[in-house]
């Protein structure tokens, strides 16, 4: 099993360097930059593994 997807409970933080959204296109007005408020379990993290070798194995979930 491959990590095909992490959905983090914090998109980013104003006071780091991290990662962040950048405002691009039609949809960069005034809500461009706000966090989506998705929480994964207790504001963890999500992972979701797939298998490489054959994309028909079903797909695992850890969240931590």
């Amino acid at each position: 099993m491959r990590l095909l997807l992490t959905v983090d409970s914090y998109e980013w933080r104003s006071d780091s360097e991290s990662w962040r959204p950048r405002p691009t296109g039609a949809g960069a007005g005034a809500g461009a930059n706000r966090p989506t408020g998705v929480a994964v379990g207790n504001f963890g993290k999500l992972n979701v593994f797939a298998c490489p070798q054959d994309p028909a194995h079903p797909h695992r979930f850890s969240v931590q």
